[in-house]
This record gives structure tokens, C-alpha cells and sequence, in this order.
């Protein structure tokens, strides 16, 4: 069983006046089929530390391992590929391309040597995207069927490991129960969820191991006093 390890991790940004370190020895296992939902303020270090374990940025201090291998060794650019995949707020999709299309070039990106077409909207049936709205601009979708595509898209990858920032945060009531159950059928599939969340109802609901991200290092909710 591999899982994501978090050591000593510290990071810091520099502006034109001064250093800010961000993340100040973070330390935190991830497991297979289970979910976490990271909490805090904003400036706490939650995107820092999610941008950090996705490969979107780069570790400077510390080290980010995914079973016996470090981030570094795996190196970045495959990691994004092979190991991780991100649903953003904002969605991220391709907007000049249909909801299918845009799972199907993840499918090619991740070397799936099948039938791309069938296989995404499949995958896009099984998050409650009909075909007739498969085969329409993404743009043209309402908020939670794009969100339902991006993670279509973060199924199609079939890589370990997915992490969420703010998936539910533009969402009504009932759309973001379906797309928690979306995320609690890919741990139940033996992936490692992360979800950025500011709200403790939506980890609550999601039944995941809540943490919480407080001046720069992450707590566990038994932890967390205040």
C-alpha cells in the first residue's frame, strides 16, 4: 500500500520587502481509499502546501514521497502526469472543447490505448453527464456539470492520488452532495483524496479525516484547540 508522505516541509515566498515562510515543517501520511479534507484561514498555507503535493510547484525544503520515491526523483512533470490529478474551483477545462473531448485528452495523456471516445463518456454517464450534454461546449454547461466533468477528467487519469481545491465552493446544496459521493466512490476505488475546503460541513459530509492548516503547519482536528 503506498502512501503519500509530507516531511519537514517549509517553504517560503519572498516579496520586495522581506521572506514569508508559508509552511514551517509540515508533516502528514495520506492513505489509499481514504479522504482528507484540509481546513484554515486564508493565508494559512493550504494552497501553498496542495500546490506542493501536486507538482505545481517545486519543494524547497523537506521532501514529498510517494511510496519508496521522493517527487524529486520521480521528477515533477511526471508526477502531474502519472501520479496526480487536481480539480480546481475555477474547473480548468478547456472551454473551446465539448465535455467528452475534454476527458478524452486526458485519457490520452495518460496512455490509455482503448477506445477514448466510449471510455469518456462512460465516465462522464457515471457522474451524471447525459450524452446529449457530453457532446456540448463546456462552457455551455451549468457550474455543477462542469464540476462533474472535472472530475470525470480526474477519474480518467487513473492516477493514485486527487486533490480538490474548494470543489464545492460555487455549488447549491444538492449538486455538492453528488459530488461528494463522486469523491467518496474514488476512495472507496483506493485513491488518496485531499479536498481544500473552508467549510467543516462539506469535510463532515464527505466523511473525511479533517486537518486543519494554522500558521503553517497542518493539525490534526484532535489537535486543533481553537
Amino acid at each position: 500500500m503506498n502512501t503519500l508522505q509530507v516531511i519537514d516541509l517549509v517553504h517560503t515566498y519572498n516579496d520586495n520587502r522581506s521572506a514569508v515562510q508559508v509552511l514551517k515543517g509540515v508533516n502528514a501520511e495520506f492513505e489509499p481509499g481514504k479522504i482528507y479534507a484540509i481546513v484554515g484561514e486564508s493565508g494559512s498555507g493550504k494552497t501553498t502546501l496542495i500546490s506542493l503535493i501536486s507538482a505545481l510547484d517545486r519543494v524547497q525544503q523537506g521532501d514529498i514521497r510517494y511510496g519508496d520515491k521522493s517527487i524529486k526523483e520521480i521528477g515533477e512533470t511526471t508526477f502531474r502526469l502519472k501520479y496526480v490529478n487536481i480539480v480546481f474551483q475555477a474547473f480548468n477545462l478547456i472551454k473551446y472543447m465539448s465535455a467528452r473531448e475534454n476527458v478524452e485528452v486526458t485519457l490520452d495523456f495518460s496512455g490509455y490505448g482503448k477506445d477514448g471516445k466510449a471510455r469518456a463518456y462512460e465516465l462522464l454517464e457515471h457522474v451524471g453527464i447525459a450524452r446529449e450534454a457530453a457532446n456540448r461546449l463546456v462552457q455551455r454547461l451549468s457550474g455543477g456539470e462542469q464540476q462533474r466533468v472535472a472530475i470525470a477528467r480526474a477519474m480518467a487519469g487513473n492516477v493514485p492520488i486527487v486533490v480538490a481545491d474548494e470543489p464545492t465552493g460555487n455549488l447549491d446544496e444538492d449538486t455538492t452532495e453528488k459530488v461528494l459521493q463522486l469523491f467518496r466512490e474514488l476512495a472507496d476505488a483506493g485513491k488518496i483524496v485531499i479536498i481544500v475546503t473552508h467549510s467543516r460541513k462539506v469535510a463532515k459530509e464527505a466523511n473525511a479525516t479533517l486537518l486543519r492548516m494554522k500558521n503553517g503547519l497542518l493539525l490534526a482536528a484532535a489537535d486543533d484547540k481553537h
